[in-house]
C-alpha cells in the first residue's frame, strides 16, 4: 500500500468511475485497476463493487474514502500551492457562470482584461444555471445569484454586487390593462417573467413568458406583451426614453445579490485567487457598463 494507490482510490470515487478517473489521472484504465485491486489486497478489503459501467463503494470502501479525502485534498493544495508560488498564476481556470451572464458586454470585458493580465491562464468557461459540485466536476468557481444555492454548505461564499431591480411595462400595455397600484394586483396581469421573478413572487403572479433571456423580457415588454421586472441597469435607459414605465416604485424587489462561490480549500489556487480578486476589484469600483443583467 503506498499513498498514490489511496490518491487514486479517492479519484475514483470523486469521478464516479474508473474510465474518468484513469482519463483525469492520465492512466490507463487496466493500470487503474491493478493498482486498485492492490490497494484491497494490502488492506484485506474489498472498497469498490465494480460493474460495467458505474462504481460502488462498499462499507469499508466509504469509511476509507471518507477519511482519506479531507487530507488529500489537504496535501493536493499545499503541494500546488508551493509549485505556483515559483511561478506566475498559470494552467486551466474553470468557471460556471449563468447563461446570460456570458452575453453581456461587462462580462467580455472582464475576461479579456483578466486574459491580458494572466496570459498563461488558459480560460475554460460553461453556462451553467444549477449550480453545480465544484469538487466533483473539477471546476474552480461559480458565479450565482442568491435565489440559487451552492451544491454543499461549505462552499465559500462571497458577495460580488447586489443589482436594484425595476419593475416595468411599455405604455402601450398599460393603456389597454391598467396601472397596477400594489405587488398583490400583479397577479391581475400577465407578467413576463425570470427565475429572479418566480423566486421573489414564489407564483403570485401569472406568467405568459418565462425566460432568463433578460433581454428577450425587455424587447416583449417595450412591445407591450406584459408587465416584467429587469435590473436597473437593463431598463432605466428606456424608463428615460419612455419606452417602459416603471411600476410600483416606492415598493420595489430586493436587490439581486450575486455572489462568487468555491470550495473551501487551506490553499486556494494562484489562479483562482486571480480570478477573485480581480472581479472584486471590477465590481468595487462600481459598474459603468451598459449591460449588466443576471
Amino acid at each position: 500500500m503506498n499513498f498514490d494507490d489511496l490518491s487514486l482510490f479517492a479519484a475514483v470515487v470523486r469521478h464516479r468511475g474508473i474510465n474518468a478517473a484513469a482519463t483525469a489521472c492520465d492512466l490507463q484504465r487496466s493500470k487503474v485497476s491493478r493498482r486498485l485491486q492492490h490497494l484491497e489486497q494490502a488492506l484485506g478489503y474489498q472498497l469498490l463493487i465494480r460493474t460495467t459501467r458505474h462504481i460502488e463503494l462498499t462499507e469499508k470502501g466509504q469509511w476509507l474514502y471518507n477519511q482519506i479525502q479531507a487530507p488529500l485534498e489537504t496535501i493536493e493544495s499545499a503541494t500546488g500551492w508551493m509549485t505556483e508560488q515559483r511561478s506566475r498564476p498559470s494552467g486551466t481556470l474553470r468557471m460556471a457562470i449563468p447563461p446570460v451572464l456570458g452575453m453581456t458586454e461587462l462580462f467580455s470585458h472582464i475576461m479579456e482584461q483578466y486574459m491580458l493580465h494572466y496570459p498563461d491562464i488558459q480560460l475554460n468557461i460553461r453556462h451553467e444555471k444549477a449550480s453545480v459540485d465544484l469538487r466533483r466536476t473539477n471546476t474552480d468557481l461559480q458565479i450565482l445569484p442568491n435565489y440559487v444555492p451552492p451544491q454543499h454548505d461549505d462552499f465559500v461564499q462571497q458577495r460580488l454586487v447586489d443589482l436594484p431591480y425595476r419593475i416595468v411595462a411599455s405604455p402601450r400595455y398599460l393603456a389597454a390593462h391598467g396601472h397596477p397600484n400594489s405587488h398583490e394586483q400583479l397577479s391581475e396581469h400577465t407578467f413576463l417573467a425570470s427565475g429572479y421573478i418566480r423566486h421573489a413572487y414564489q407564483s403570485k403572479v401569472r406568467d405568459k413568458h418565462y425566460s432568463d433571456d433578460l433581454h428577450l423580457l425587455k424587447r416583449l415588454a417595450c412591445q407591450g406583451h406584459g408587465i416584467t421586472a429587469l435590473p436597473a441597469l437593463l431598463v432605466d435607459k428606456a424608463i428615460l426614453q419612455g419606452e417602459l414605465i416603471e411600476l410600483l416604485a416606492e415598493q420595489r424587489l430586493p436587490d439581486l445579490r450575486v455572489s462568487v462561490i468555491y470550495p473551501t480549500k487551506a490553499y486556494l489556487p494562484e489562479k483562482t485567487r486571480t480570478m477573485i480578486r480581480y472581479l472584486h476589484q471590477v465590481f468595487a469600483k462600481g459598474v459603468a457598463y451598459p449591460q449588466l443583467p443576471l
